[in-house]
């Protein structure tokens, strides 16, 4: 035991006392806001683009009201060119020639009897300014046809109002103890994040796993602590010192993130506060951190205790590295209906449910069995795992010069 804890420290404190970790652990929680945040912030900053948009008007009303409507909804950079060409064909003709060559960003054609039928042409060039279409035209046309049909229907403006008020919204989530006030984009927001947290965690430090065993097999270092340890013990020994110093660097990023947003953290119009997460989520948070990273941390370094060069790794981590991307790519899933048979079955599949299981706890209320199985077959896969590892650590540690092949890898897991 005392030997396996003198690896764990030498690959703990060779990561902590590093340039890289140093650095890494101080910009972390800024790259991952730029990379979670920063798109939603930008948004809210961002100068709108200036467009021009051409139309003929066979009512001879709408254009006017149209400008008038954009204006009140903020669309300022939105500018009308009404044609005054009639509304024949010829005008049309001409339209359609300004935004074939871009002298306009986009055209719409209003027939005479708009109102009655309403049912107007856009023309456009790019999807840019099918975009323009559906932020800023169909809003404000819809909004010109409402209150064109009320005038004509002789409904003033405080009848208009009132047939056209929208529920007002209070959500509170229900807890053993209050009723707390609930934004859903904190719990869509902060889940993300926690994941990207997990994803980007295990994946770059068990990776670590698959290099170092590599290295140290080049250098021939490995020889001299086989000497001393089995392969077993000193494969358990890098993957919990590497660990910890991945956990290390999440605790610093947690507690940081408590303290900024103590006050509050405004985004996208929901204010996040960490401290608003129960100790249910921040449990699971560290379980599914834990457990994940020691299964592909394991599975990392059986596989480069095979292999004599990253390059060699490459065709074999590529498929298990893909056990990471999947689930990342299946989160829209889980947060579009995450009490569904589908989120349920994905999200209790070992290789997803650090992921998939997490986001559900984060934007629902899963069965707590539903939980605890994915933590038992979690568990189960990483003892699954270690044998397998360990195989292939035994068998790969010693070799040197050929290349290892898919057929060597499964000899070895049968061995």
């Amino acid at each position: 035991m005392r030997k396996i804890l003198t690896v764990i420290r030498k690959e703990y404190l060779e990561r902590v006392r590093s340039k890289a970790f140093i650095i890494g652990t101080l910009i972390g929680p800024a790259l991952m806001g730029l990379i979670v945040i920063g798109p939603a912030m930008l948004a809210d900053v961002a100068e709108d683009q200036a467009r021009t948009v051409a139309v003929v008007d066979a009512t001879g009303e709408v254009a006017d009201l149209l400008a008038a409507s954009l204006l009140e909804f903020g669309d300022d950079h939105v500018a009308l060119r009404v044609l005054a060409c009639g509304a024949g064909e010829a005008c049309i003709d001409e339209l359609k020639a300004l935004v074939r060559t871009e002298e306009v960003d986009a055209g719409v054609v209003f027939p005479a009897d708009f109102f009655e039928d309403p049912r107007a042409t856009f023309y456009n060039a790019s999807v840019g300014s099918a975009v323009l279409r559906s932020e800023s035209l169909v809003p404000a046309v819809d909004r010109v046809l409402r209150e064109e049909r009320f005038r004509r229907e002789g409904v003033d403006t405080s009848r208009q109002e009132y047939l056209l008020a929208r529920a007002a919204w209070d959500s509170l989530m229900l807890t053993e103890k209050a009723e707390e006030s609930q934004n859903a984009g904190v719990g869509i927001i902060g889940g993300i994040v926690m994941v990207m947290i997990i994803y980007f965690m295990v994946l770059v430090y068990g990776q670590q796993n698959l290099t170092v065993v590599i290295e140290e097999k080049s250098s021939r270092m490995v020889e001299v602590l086989l000497a001393s340890l089995r392969p077993e013990q000193l494969m358990f020994g890098k993957v919990m010192g590497i660990g910890l110093a991945a956990l290390t660097q999440v605790a610093v990023w947690t507690a940081a993130g408590l303290l900024v947003s103590a006050q509050g953290i405004a985004v996208a119009g929901a204010t996040i506060n960490l401290s608003l997460f129960g100790p249910w989520l921040w449990i699971n948070f560290l379980l599914f951190y834990f457990l994940g990273y020691f299964l592909y941390a394991s599975l990392f370094a059986g596989i480069g205790a095979m292999c004599n060069s990253i390059q060699d790794a490459q065709q074999f981590s590529g498929p298990l590295t893909m056990g990471l991307v999947l689930p990342i790519m299946l989160m829209a899933v889980v947060i579009k209906a995450p009490d569904q048979m589908l989120a349920t079955v994905l999200s209790i599949v070992p290789f997803f449910s650090p992921i998939l299981m997490f986001m559900r706890i984060s934007v629902s209320n899963p069965p707590l069995w539903q939980v605890l199985l994915s933590w038992a077959l979690l568990v189960a896969t990483i003892w699954w795992a270690n044998q397998a590892a360990g195989k292939l650590f035994r068998a790969g540690i010693l070799l040197y010069g050929a290349s290892p092949t898919w057929a060597s890898l499964a000899r070895a897991l049968r061995g």
